[in-house]
């Protein structure tokens, strides 16, 4: 099988882009997975950094003030354009809150009228999410004085505001359980999210690179001495690459869990398992693009900026530097259509996890298999444009 010994000889030609690939970004997860930090047996609510400008001064706004500095440390900014525009840029708060004049009575009335409330004006800081859950704390209190004021049309301000803060002190009882197995450790997800890029920018231009050197007149001139046949040209091909993908998730494979080993320890050996199999299924795609890439015939110069670029879009898809929760229902629903996406979900499953049942392992094979139609899906394309690329020559 001369075509299959030369293939892979000249990928493994290029050991330094599985150093660079492989290693370096499961170095880059490691500490990625490092910044989650330990898990804590205790709880301590966090309090932002919050200014209130009142211009209104009613009941109803210095209730809505009270409400947030109970949660938070409150800090005093000018009511100019100057001092807001400063909060902003040099972060004095994480959440700036503007009621404006009129407000109380315009939310009142608004209530009784089945009408939409007045808004109220924030600046919101870039720099942490603190500033966005301050504006949900906001947004609950002013619905439930709105929903309070429809449903007692001739209660008072103060009537008002008593019932909410006694709904609010209500609170929710929160019991913890524990379990007779842990489930796969946070650290270890985020390492395998990362893990990602690897296994499918990293496949691809190792083998886009590699592979490249085929195509060269000398090599080319080499395969032709003993003629070959399409079909096993390119299962030889194949063949070459599964040997560098195979290589590549077993690298990165076993770098997790040495790193991860003393957690993985109390984990049930099938979850670690499923991980795995998981990330095999990112490997084929891998796999499958780097055979795209070559058989359209990527100049070597163009293979790492195509493989690069394709992997972060997918690892921004997959919810790796962004929760998909986060993320607006126009990009979930283009999400829908990347295998990253499927297979951080299955990740997530076994996260969530504390012992391996028929249901979980059907619920994370069904991604898998997604995941794997996105494989052959990739790989059919490659070999529709090698096949149209020697009907041409």
């Amino acid at each position: 099988m001369p075509v299959l010994k030369t293939a892979i000889r000249l990928v493994a030609e290029h050991r330094v882009l599985f150093a660079v690939y492989v290693l370096l970004f499961s170095v880059v997860g490691s500490f990625a997975a490092g910044s989650v930090g330990p898990a804590s047996a205790s709880y301590e609510a966090a309090r932002p950094v919050v200014a209130v400008i009142d211009r209104d001064d009613s009941a109803l706004s210095r209730a809505l003030t009270d409400h947030l500095a109970r949660a938070s440390d409150m800090v005093d900014v000018a009511d100019s354009t100057r001092a807001l525009q400063e909060a902003a840029a040099k972060n004095y708060a994480d959440y700036v809150l503007v009621i404006p004049e009129g407000y109380g009575e315009a939310l009142v009335a608004a209530a009784r009228a089945d009408a939409d409330a007045p808004d109220l004006e924030c600046v919101v800081s870039y720099l942490s999410a603190n500033g966005s859950l301050m504006n949900e704390r906001v947004h609950g209190y002013v619905q439930e004085l709105y929903a309070m004021a429809a449903a007692s049309p001739s209660a008072s301000a103060d009537e008002l505001i008593a019932r909410v803060d006694a709904a609010q002190e209500t609170g929710v009882a929160v019991e913890t359980v524990d379990t007779a197995s842990p489930g796969l450790p946070v650290t270890y997800l985020v390492y395998c999210q990362f893990a990602l890029y690897a296994l499918f920018g990293g496949i691809a231009a190792i083998v886009g690179v590699g592979l490249a050197d085929l195509r060269s007149p000398e090599v080319r001139q080499r395969i032709g001495a003993a003629p070959v046949a399409s079909t096993a040209f390119d299962a030889q091909i194949a063949g070459a690459i599964a040997v560098c993908g195979i290589a590549v998730w077993a690298i990165n494979a076993a770098v997790g869990v040495a790193l991860y080993a003393g957690e993985l320890a109390r984990v049930p050996v099938a979850l670690t398992a499923l991980m795995l199999v998981i990330l095999f299924a990112l490997m084929l795609v891998g796999m499958a693009f780097g055979f795209l890439i070559w058989q359209i015939g990527v100049r070597r110069e163009l293979v790492h900026a195509i493989a690069n670029i394709s992997a972060m879009i997918i690892s921004f898809l997959a919810g790796t530097w962004v929760p998909l929760a986060n993320m607006s229902e126009e990009v979930l629903a283009v999400a829908r259509f990347a295998p990253g996406a499927w297979a951080v979900s299955a990740m997530e499953q076994l996260v969530r996890a504390t012992g391996v049942t028929g249901e979980l392992v059907a619920s994370v094979l069904g991604h898998v298999g997604i995941v794997v139609l996105f494989a052959l899906a990739i790989a059919a394309a490659g070999l529709a444009v090698g096949r149209a690329r020697r009907a041409i020559a």
